[in-house]
Order: C-alpha cells, then sequence, then structure tokens
C-alpha cells in the first residue's frame, strides 16, 4: 500500500481530476479535481462504483480489459457537459492483485471545435445542394435546407416559421408562440430546454441547443444566418435576371413603336402604357420632355387633365437635380420636393405630396438637346423591385441610345 500512498501524493498534485480504483471497479481515492467534476466530496465516492455514480455501464467493462491485459485504456466521455479523455493504467495493489488508475483531461473546447466545424460544412454542403434544388423558388430553398438540416440533425432543427407562420418542423404551438415574439438572434427556455432563434429576412430558424453547446449558438446562427442570405440573394439576382429576359421583348417592342409615331411626343404616348405593365408597383405614370428651359408633361397613365398639361420651368424642376442623366432613382423623399414646388396646390391634388407616395424616375438625355423624364408611381408606400429598377433602367439606356440616332 506504500506504493499507492506516494501514487496518491503524486495524483494529488496534478491539475487534472485523478483515481484510484480497487480490482471490483470502487473508488478507493479521487483528488479534489475529480469532486469538483462529480460534484461530490470524496466520502460519498469513495467505495462506490464508477459505472453506477456516472451511470455508464461500459466502464466496468473497460476496467476489466485494463486489469486482465495490464496495458493502459483511452477513451472519451462525457460529464456534467463537459467532454473528458481518461486515460486508465493497470496498478498494482497491495494484495497482488490489479487495480485501475486514471486521470481525465478536459478535450470540451477541442470536441465543440471539431463539432462546430463538422456542423459548418454541413451547413456550406446542404445550402448548396438546396439551391441546386430550388429551381430558383425562395421558398423551396429554405424548406429543402431546413428539411435536409432535420434528416441530419433531428433533434438539433426544431421549426421553420415564414411571416411568423407555421411552415414546418415541430408543431409545439406554446413554443411557436414564443418565437413569434423574438425578432432578433435569441437563446430563450422553453420547458427547460434551451432553444435559439435565428431570424433571416421574413424566416424564422429554431434550433435546439443542448446546455453544453450553449457556446457554439452564436457561431452557427452568425453562419447560418449569413450563408442562407447569400443563397437567398443567389436566388433573388437568379429570379430578377428570368423576368428582366421574359420582359425584354416587351422592352424591344417598346423601341419599335417608334416606326409606328409620326412625332417624339405620340411615340412617348403610346409607350407609356407598355410600360407600366412592366412594372408591376406602378399605379399612376407621367412622361415629360424637356424642351430649351420648360418640362412639358406629354403623357400621363391614371393621372387627369389638369396634370396632362403642365408646363414646369427647368429652374423649378426639383427631381432632376436628385436623379442625373440616363440614371434611375427611387425618390423616397419626393413628396417633401413636390411641397416645396411652386406649383404645390396642384400636387396636393393629384396626391403626390404624402409620405406614402414613392416615384420610380428614369432620366433619359437624347442627342444633346432633350431629355426625357419617365416617372412611375406608387401611393401606397411600396417600395420597387431591383426588377424593376433594372428592367427600367436598360429601357432608360435603350432609348438614350436609340432615339439619340434619329
Amino acid at each position: 500500500m506504500r506504493y499507492l500512498y506516494f501514487l496518491q501524493q503524486f495524483f494529488e498534485k496534478l491539475p487534472t481530476p485523478a483515481f484510484i480504483k480497487d480490482n471490483k471497479g470502487r473508488y478507493l481515492w479521487i483528488n479534489k479535481e475529480l469532486e469538483n467534476v462529480l460534484g461530490l466530496p470524496e466520502e460519498k465516492v469513495v467505495g462506490e462504483k464508477e459505472s453506477e455514480i456516472l451511470g455508464v455501464e461500459e466502464i466496468d467493462e473497460i476496467d476489466k480489459k485494463v486489469m486482465k491485459n495490464r496495458r493502459n485504456q483511452s477513451h472519451e466521455l462525457m460529464i456534467a457537459g463537459r467532454h473528458y479523455n481518461i486515460q486508465r493504467m493497470p496498478i498494482r495493489l497491495g494484495t497482488g492483485g490489479y487495480g485501475v488508475a486514471g486521470l481525465m483531461y478536459d478535450i470540451t473546447e477541442k470536441i465543440l471545435e471539431r463539432t462546430l466545424y463538422k456542423l459548418l460544412s454541413f451547413v456550406e454542403q446542404k445550402i448548396l445542394e438546396s439551391l441546386g434544388e430550388a429551381e430558383g423558388d425562395l421558398d423551396k430553398f429554405v424548406t429543402t435546407f431546413s428539411r435536409k438540416f432535420h434528416a441530419e440533425y433531428p433533434h438539433t432543427a426544431v421549426v421553420l416559421l415564414k411571416d411568423n407562420e407555421y411552415l414546418i418542423g415541430s408543431e409545439d404551438y406554446k413554443l411557436i408562440e414564443k418565437v413569434k415574439q423574438i425578432d432578433e438572434v435569441k437563446t430563450f427556455t422553453h420547458e427547460k430546454q434551451n432553444y435559439q432563434v435565428i431570424p433571416i429576412e421574413n424566416f424564422k430558424f429554431v434550433v435546439h441547443v443542448p446546455e453544453h453547446y450553449l457556446s457554439l449558438a452564436k457561431a452557427l446562427s452568425s453562419f447560418l444566418a449569413s450563408q442562407v442570405l447569400a443563397a437567398m440573394k443567389v436566388i433573388e439576382n437568379q429570379r430578377m435576371y428570368k423576368d428582366i429576359i421574359e420582359k425584354f421583348d416587351s422592352i424591344i417592342r417598346i423601341i419599335s413603336l417608334w416606326n409606328e409615331s409620326n412625332t417624339l411626343e405620340e411615340y412617348l404616348e403610346r409607350i407609356l402604357d407598355d410600360l407600366v405593365k412592366l412594372v408591376p408597383e406602378t399605379q399612376k405614370a407621367s412622361i415629360w420632355l424637356l424642351e430649351k428651359d420648360t418640362y412639358k408633361c406629354v403623357a400621363v397613365h391614371n393621372y387627369d387633365d389638369e396634370v396632362k398639361n403642365v408646363l414646369n420651368k427647368a429652374s423649378d424642376d426639383n427631381y432632376g437635380p436628385n436623379i442625373g442623366e440616363n440614371k434611375v432613382v427611387e425618390l423616397l423623399d419626393a413628396y417633401r420636393l413636390n411641397l416645396e414646388s411652386k406649383q404645390r396646390e396642384m400636387w396636393e391634388r393629384a396626391g403626390v405630396t404624402t409620405p406614402n407616395f414613392i416615384p420610380l424616375v428614369g432620366s433619359v438625355r437624347v442627342g444633346d438637346k432633350k431629355v426625357i423624364i419617365i416617372s412611375l408611381d406608387n401611393f401606397e408606400g411600396q417600395r420597387f423591385s431591383e426588377t424593376s429598377k433594372k428592367v427600367l433602367q436598360i429601357l432608360v439606356e435603350l432609348l438614350s441610345a436609340f432615339l439619340s440616332g434619329k
């Protein structure tokens, strides 16, 4: 036993949990570090079997191998939410038989790094797969990715909401009601379980976060949000360019109407209805032609004759300085500019002085002499899509090039 005494003194000085057990797997001694890990004092542990305290029957088989083969054994075990690598070695007891001594190394951070790397690699791979299967459909991409995530990590992926409405996943409606109240990345507790909400655009991903993986939650949410958002932008761009290609025939038709028109003013009147159809957010519209120093309204859609007959001095124009030449601009403060106009009373009657008024305005430079202003107007505060902006920009550039050559 003198040998065990010296071994005990050596283990006691180690900054890592350590133990000595008899040939039945019962603790003979543990150090303070192991007391802290188990949350039990030495007197509550000595004489008890490790397998029973930890609830891991496999430990008895590992100990038997160590004592039978008289060779060290190494394995990993989670205790109280921490990961340990346990080195077990045979030791000679005073009875002549063999027991087991052990050292435990906390490898939690290493395990978490390994788990996070595996999880992030999986997320990246499944996002790419889902992109390929989405066929340009945003909802299909998000739901496909969510299902792939759930198939691999069924206890992690919990529920997916769109516009705060249930889409797929767990039908725990008490949980869902809590999630509806959260609009930021946040970890919360529901029925003694930890969950995290990850909002991305109008979707909300909800994941279950085990206690010992709370430190991973922030990294996962940041990576998931950035990767899914990037994929959503890819789909939006694909959809935008698909829409533009589909509308390109209409743009060419607008250009070709020149051959059926006798004057520039007649041409601008004829193209307005077709142009309005290309930009679905448009509720009213007007086209203005600058000649010398005066803007003349030459075409309207859904405006009355009062607007159609307006003449506006270029020096009084508030829009132009905010647009530039051959450019398209969504003017969010146009109503303020109209309130400052000398023709404010008329603009008030036309409804373009309310905060919900948003015009998408294109400026077409025709050679060195004329400028055409196209205003596509929304009165419900609805922003114009990137597709609509791109369509008008293409038309502006084509009109400028085409008309300058006439």
